[in-house]
């Protein structure tokens, strides 16, 4: 496994995860291609992080694309919730930041209940190693997305303390 290859690929990844915030406002078809698109280099990336040949790569691979394609609705949901985040901060409410709350733990808890569900069918058709790598592989590109991201949007504190600075 080459790392600079690794790297080239996670730079890509961050730089399509950060092009998501740079919609204000997206359409239906919008969020598709942005999705899809971190969807393939996301792909890309978890074949350079999970080591699997033969028989086990055709399982793990059938397994992987059911993954992804269960999890662009639960993708989609995220993005809009980075969007309806940054026009709340315009009229900041507690029911609203309670909603949003709300959304985002849902939305969390959908994505683990999936990736628990996927690494139990890979480790069925494969084995718990290979699964394993799965689970690492997803939640490490997971996180660099998210962090990526959120490095872009200030915090709602951050946009008060920049707005009584004025």
């Amino acid at each position: 496994m080459n790392s600079m290859t690794i790297k080239n690929l996670l730079v890509a990844l961050v730089f399509t995860s950060t092009t998501v915030i740079a919609f204000a406002q997206t359409s239906d078809a919008e969020a598709d291609a942005v999705v899809n698109l971190l969807g393939v280099q996301k792909k890309e990336a978890v074949a350079k992080l999970v080591s699997v040949s033969g028989k086990d790569s055709a399982a793990f691979w059938k397994i992987y694309n059911e993954y992804h394609q269960k999890n662009l609705a639960t993708a989609k949901s995220r993005m809009r919730l980075y969007e309806q985040t940054a026009h709340a901060y315009g009229n900041m409410t507690a029911a609203t930041a309670d909603s949003l709350a709300i959304k985002y733990f849902a939305n969390r808890v959908d994505q683990e209940k999936s990736l628990e569900e996927y690494y139990k069918k890979i480790k069925s058709a494969t084995n718990a190693v290979i699964a394993f790598q799965f689970y690492q592989a997803e939640v490490y590109l997971l996180t660099l997305i998210r962090a990526s991201i959120m490095q872009q949007i200030p915090t709602y504190g951050q946009v008060q303390a920049a707005s009584k600075n004025k």
